[in-house]
């Protein structure tokens, strides 16, 4: 018979045996180049019929664990404009991680060409922009499911960072026949949350109170003059202020997700949910027709189909973004399968106005949003979205020598939940607390088998410089 000690040896072996399984992955890095040996950004890397997957970053390189017993499956990248290739995932790993380097050849179809695949063409820009917007309740998921993201949140100048978030989320959306309100959001795990800035509270303060104005946001009892920005406890509910305008669902998610914000049944009027603008907008519905111009670009190639790409260029009717209503305009592209025009890439921003008195010539964006997607199943699920806009604190409020100050928000899918069993288990089993700034413990277990969106080496070296400066303060 076995004694005590015996049985929790047992145990405890059995128990790391079961940790060992689950976490029984194997890492695989890539670098993704075009045939001029230039990095590819974005690229679609996926578990060959899983929706395993993730994306490569700006600088073309990815990063993604691998479960044991999908070693033997292909690993599929895909991006438009691109052949898509299947490669044996144990041939890659044959490879040293410093030579895995692969090439995507580039398709581009020529527009005098009346028909694609034996695919007829429609070459009116805006029809096909129309039809698209007919087609997203069709194409995106009717039923419930639970999104596995891995969520970045960078706030930065030119050359410093002073504020990194970095998660693993969870996001349950109830089908896209249900209001996306109705979404919920979870906090897994933590990777870090370092936050060095210097937070200028009287401007922060002047910020609330236009925001209670203009916004018409429910005003904080505890702050009550605009004289109070040296109060210690209203600092501390500036912070949670400032905060909630951050926040992972109501200001990111919500703002930044302009096809998902369809609502059902609701496409012919744009719904008020992006305070920055002075309507409400944008939102993919039919008033996004005759707010903007659209141009068709070229036709290229995803998965072997052809994908229409349209510029989206402002009219006198365009967005408007509050008190930058005549400086900033918007332009854009976005990328539309010819067979069911289903939204694939949306890709658009605000930049200076060149019919303005005083401008400089100037590309870049002042903000910026970006979606993409994935197809599993027969359905497609957001891959990737990104939001870019400018701090309360940047240049036009204050003088800086780095340039303006931006958050930079990110989600990189990794999976995707459709089994009911599995839905109902983490709806009853998580939190459902998607608040990213709170104190979690740092799980290292979890995240040395967690697929990330690998930084460039600039943000790499930014966060170096972070740990470093945290660490002389403290």
């Amino acid at each position: 018979m076995c004694n005590i000690p015996q049985i929790k040896y047992i145990i405890t072996l059995c128990a790391s045996f079961i940790f060992f399984s689950t976490f029984s992955q194997t890492k695989i890095t890539l670098r993704i180049t075009n045939e001029k040996l230039k990095p590819i950004p974005f690229v679609s890397a996926q578990i060959k019929n899983t929706s395993i997957g993730t994306i490569t970053n700006t600088e073309g390189n990815l990063e993604l664990f691998i479960p044991k017993k999908e070693m033997k499956n292909d690993f599929l990248l895909s991006c438009i404009g691109y052949k898509t290739i299947a490669v044996a995932i144990d041939s890659i790993l044959k490879v040293p991680s410093s030579r895995r380097v692969i090439t995507l050849k580039d398709k581009i179809f020529n527009l005098s060409e009346i028909t694609v695949h034996q695919q007829k063409i429609e070459k009116n820009p805006q029809q096909i922009i129309a039809n698209a917007i007919d087609s997203i309740s069709k194409l995106l998921d009717p039923n419930p499911n639970i999104g596995k993201y891995y969520f970045r949140q960078i706030h930065r100048d030119d050359s410093t960072m002073n504020r990194i978030v970095e998660a693993a989320v969870s996001i349950y959306d109830p089908g896209i026949n249900h209001d996306m309100t109705n979404c919920k959001f979870n906090i897994d795990e933590l990777k870090s949350s370092l936050d060095n800035r210097v937070i200028d509270y009287k401007l922060l303060l002047n910020v609330y109170w236009r925001c209670v104005k203009k916004e018409k946001i429910d005003a904080d009892p505890v702050i009550k003059s605009i004289n109070d920005y040296e109060d210690t406890t209203v600092q501390k509910h500036l912070r949670e202020f400032y905060d909630k305008k951050n926040s992972l669902f109501s200001s990111y998610f919500i703002k930044t997700n302009m096809i998902r914000g369809v609502q059902y049944k609701k496409r012919k009027k744009s719904l008020k949910i992006n305070p920055y603008f002075t309507k409400g907008r944008p939102i993919i519905t039919y008033s996004f027709l005759k707010e903007h111009q659209f141009k068709l670009d070229t036709i290229l190639l995803l998965n072997e189909e052809p994908v229409y790409k349209i510029k989206i260029l402002p009219n006198k009717k365009y967005p408007k973004i509050r008190y930058q209503e005549k400086s900033l305009i918007p332009i854009g592209t976005a990328c539309i399968r010819v067979k069911d025009f289903a939204f694939l890439n949306f890709d658009y921003g605000y930049i200076s106005n060149p019919n303005r008195k005083y401008y400089r010539k100037n590309t870049r964006f002042y903000y910026r949003f970006k979606m993409e997607f994935k197809e599993y199943n027969n359905q497609l699920y957001l891959s990737y979205l990104y939001s870019m806009k400018t701090d309360y604190n940047h240049k036009y409020y204050t003088k800086r020598k780095n340039g303006r100050q931006r958050i930079v928000q990110e989600l990189i899918n990794t999976k995707i939940i459709q089994n009911k069993k599995s839905i109902n288990q983490q709806l009853s089993n998580l939190k459902w607390n998607g608040n990213q700034y709170q104190n979690l413990p740092f799980n290292q277990k979890f995240w040395k088998n967690y697929s990330i969106m690998l930084p460039t080496q600039e943000e790499t070296l930014l966060k170096d410089d972070l740990i470093k400066s945290i660490s002389k303060k403290n």
